[in-house]
């Protein structure tokens, strides 16, 4: 440790502190696989030197045993192959590297941040609402579906209350899949009455259906962004987008979910607005669990989803603000910058003690972070790990998962909404993958058990106190077709908190015991082939 923080002083006087960060986004980026060409055009000596002394498996085990991802450049003085003359290097070559398509890239992470996390509707409901009643000067939401429902209209008021006390407001919502409703209600799916309330207000709003260009009209918008001075760190995203469309944007969504206010409050989860999600009715409580006082417990209501979110207060905006412009502009949205005073938080930004890490993934990434994060989560299971999520179909996990030993399938527990579930094929990809793993140890628990749907995304690392939440499913359309974000929270008071919340759900989840529940021959069954032939549209 004393080495890597001696030969600091190798670093320009001034600029230690990017350069340092520069550095250990190469070194997290280049061991999940990312092509260093897209930060540094010609890369052949920067991949050379990486790839002489850092061997990946190693790597990837070291960065996961110190909770998924590298930090600060200190750690990088037990990663397996580097030394000081590495560290000398490539002080010299990253700064050749274009330092904004690396941040737009790799996980940023900031520190001292203050996180609470939050489950089912009326909890979700309630703070969603208390914290845009706080807004003084701006808000920036990205949610998926927006529904024309009791409480999408509830939450949309509470933006027009925010309106008339002069915040700003930018709004990005899929106007299209919002339009589907749910339950064959078609009505909830006119979002279009809740918008024009919010522009006739002064709010500003972008479809992200409109999230891919035809090869003329990006050609064109390009031009005229970068004319506007969009900086070539946000266009290269879009460029990479055009790259992986062939033929239409239809397959392409923007599935992020995630709220700023005011550079201080961020709000980051797996939930959309409406009923579904952010419901008011009570819910059928614990008589004797609860975490910081809010007991834990299950949706009343068949059509009432499981669902949850976290709330941050700290730095953790900054960066989550920059991933909100990126796509407002690319939308054709108004010009503003997160560095401005406007939009930094005042005061102290030290908050609590929380280290938080962005991960986000959009389609044609040269990697994709957050999937490669999943895969080392279970590849080096170590101590008890567990995954929640509600759609498992993501052939890349289920191969991993079934190429590991006792050793670390052991550690492993999945909970996931299995005879419950809106996704058609959930079914079929757990029961044709999970004989393998199940037999080498790995638990499954079916949140169906409690006849609710569970939409909740979430991880519980114990090794390293670490939790992962955010918008990602483990299946194709998380992988390669849509826009992704997860947060990942490193704090050991935290995590037990989290972790009490996920033991709820296992114990009123069922416990499958019997490996007969899953196909021992996938082959045999013909859902296994509707599965494959739909894995990568549903």
């Amino acid at each position: 440790m004393r080495n890597i923080h001696r030969n600091s002083r190798l670093l320009p006087e001034g600029g230690n502190e990017g350069l340092q960060r520069d550095i250990v986004d190469v070194v997290n980026y280049y061991i999940s696989g990312g092509s260093l060409e897209a930060v540094a055009g010609p890369a052949e000596r920067l991949t050379s030197l990486m790839a002489t002394v850092l061997e990946e498996g190693a790597a990837r085990a070291y960065r996961q045993e110190i909770g998924g991802v590298i930090t600060e450049i200190g750690q990088l003085s037990e990663l397996p192959g580097f030394s000081t003359g590495l560290l000398e290097q490539l002080a010299a070559e990253v700064r050749v590297l274009d330092s904004g398509k690396l941040r737009a890239l790799a996980p940023q992470t900031t520190r001292h941040n203050r996180v609470d996390a939050y489950v089912n509707g009326p909890q979700c409901l309630e703070m969603l609402l208390e914290e845009i009643g706080k807004a003084r000067r701006y808000i920036h939401l990205s949610v998926m579906l927006f529904f024309n429902d009791d409480s999408g209209n509830r939450i949309a008021d509470a933006l027009l209350r925010a309106l008339e006390r002069g915040v700003q407001v930018r709004i990005m919502v899929n106007y299209t899949v919002t339009a589907l409703g749910y339950g064959h209600n078609l009505e909830v799916g006119k979002f279009s009455e809740i918008s024009d309330r919010l522009k006739k207000a002064g709010a500003k709003l972008q479809d992200t259906f409109n999230s891919y260009y035809t090869a003329v009209e990006w050609h064109r918008k390009r031009s005229e962004l970068k004319a506007q001075g969009v900086p070539e760190s946000i266009l290269f995203l879009q460029d990479k987008v055009q790259e992986d469309v062939e033929l239409t944007g239809l397959n392409v969504i923007d599935h992020r979910k995630f709220m700023i206010i005011d550079g201080i409050t961020s709000i980051i989860g797996s939930l959309n607005f409406g009923d579904q999600y952010t419901f008011a009715a009570p819910i059928v409580t614990s008589d004797s669990v609860q975490v910081d006082g809010r007991p834990m417990g299950v949706p009343a209501r068949e059509e009432e989803w499981h669902d949850g979110c976290f709330r941050i207060r700290g730095a953790a905006a900054l960066p989550l603000n920059a991933v909100f412009r990126s796509r407002w502009l690319l939308l054709g949205g108004d010009s503003f910058d997160p560095g401005d005073a406007f939009y930094r938080p005042e005061g102290n930004t030290d908050l609590g003690s929380e280290e938080c890490t962005l991960f986000v993934s959009f389609p044609g990434n040269p990697v994709n972070l957050i999937q490669q994060y999943y895969l080392d989560l279970i590849t080096y299971a170590a101590e008890e790990t567990v995954i929640v999520n509600p759609y498992l179909i993501d052939q890349a996990f289920w191969d991993r998962l079934g190429g590991l030993g006792p050793e670390s399938s052991c550690h492993l527990t999945i909970c996931n909404p299995l005879e419950v579930n809106d996704h058609p094929t959930n079914r079929a990809a757990v029961r044709s993958n999970m004989y393998i793993p199940f037999c080498n140890g790995v638990s499954f628990y079916d949140y169906s058990a409690t006849e609710r749907f569970s939409h909740w995304k979430i991880t519980y690392d114990h090794r390293s106190r670490a939790v992962f939440h955010g918008s990602y499913n483990i299946n194709e359309r998380s992988a390669c077709h849509d826009f992704e974000l997860g947060l990942l929270v490193k704090g050991e008071a935290f995590a037990a908190k989290v972790k009490a919340m996920i033991d709820y759900d296992l114990s009123v989840s069922r416990k499958i015991t019997n490996k007969k529940e899953f196909f021992k021959h996938p082959w045999m069954h013909p859902s296994t082939y509707v599965n494959k032939a739909t894995q990568n549209y549903t």
